[in-house]
This record gives C-alpha cells, structure tokens and sequence, in this order.
C-alpha cells in the first residue's frame, strides 16, 4: 500500500546543504598605495563626468537662452497684427471712397486700437504738456518766449514719449518756455 504522502526531494530546512562547487573568490587584499590608486581613479572619473554634466547643462542652457530671446517677441507681434489687417482694410476703403470723414474716423479707431494694444502690454505715455522739462523723460527741440509761464516749462509737445513701466523706450519731444527776456 502506498502512502498518500510522498517522500519529500528538496532537503529540508533542519537537513545541511551540500557544498557548493564554486565558492565565491575574495578578492584579493590591496596594499594601502593600491587602495589609493583605486580611490583616485574613482574620483577622477567621478570628476569627469561631474564636469561633462555641467558643460552639458551650460550649453543646454545656452541654446534655450538663445531660443527664448529668438522667440521672445512673439505674443507681441501676433498682437500686432490685427492692427496691420484693420489699417490695410483703412487702406482699401479709402481708396474706393471720396468721404474724407469716413477715413479720418477709420484710421482714428485704428489709432485707438494701436494705443490699446500699448496699453495692454505696458506701455504708458509720459506726459508732458505744461509739466516742468525733466531730461531723464524729455528731449528739448528748442525753446520759445512765453509770458506768463515758468522758464522749462513744456509748451508744445513735437513727439510723445512711452515707457515701458519705470523704463524710459522713448524721450518726449518737446519746446520749452525760454527763460524771460532782460
């Protein structure tokens, strides 16, 4: 009869296991300059490629650099350019239109898109007219007698000056009240 247990053929966990065939070599002991040595290749390699990382980090830093000023005014002239399309259309109109009054209304709506879109990306007209000359927002044309007003006083204005926030893009062109005659 048999039994309904087999015999077991893995060895047990109480059971000792064989010897392996193979055992592990040990590497073999390293004298103190050796041990340097093997130190000192590590570091330099570890160095290199240290180095290697950070010359490829500044190249690719370099390039998206590069990149990001190359591409850096482009939300900007996308704005721009329905400026560009409702001036042609000014154009056109005007072409096909003896109503002087209808064109001056079609380019002072388009002026007043272009000083919006100014606007919107931050920058601001310095203003001038009967303000006292200041040559870090104004630019002096020349300057005329006038009574009554303050020498450096702005009295007419040539060109608008802008600003991009505290930054000056453009100086006002202005006259200015000359100093009183003696």
């Amino acid at each position: 009869m048999k039994s309904k247990h087999p015999h077991p053929t893995t060895p047990s966990a109480t059971e000792p296991k064989p010897a392996s065939a193979d055992p592990e070599p040990t590497p073999p002991a390293l004298s103190p300059a050796e041990q340097a040595a093997a130190e000192i290749a590590s570091l330099k390699d570890q160095l290199l490629r240290a180095r290697a990382d950070f010359e490829n980090s500044r190249k690719r830093l370099v390039r998206e650099k590069e990149e990001s000023l190359r591409y850096a005014n482009q939300s900007i002239l996308a704005d721009l350019l329905p400026l560009l399309d409702h001036l042609e259309l000014g154009l056109q109109a005007a072409t096909s239109t003896a109503d002087a009054a209808s064109v001056v209304a079609g380019v002072k709506l388009i002026q007043t898109q272009f000083e919006r879109f100014l606007t919107d990306h931050g920058v601001t007209p310095i203003d001038a007219l009967g303000k006292p000359f200041d040559p870090n927002w104004h630019e002096a044309l020349g300057q005329e007698p006038a009574a009554g007003k303050a020498e450096g006083t702005v009295l007419h204005l040539r060109r608008r000056g802008f600003k991009l926030g505290d930054r000056l893009l453009r100086p006002a062109s202005v006259i200015t009240a000359a100093p009183p005659a003696s």
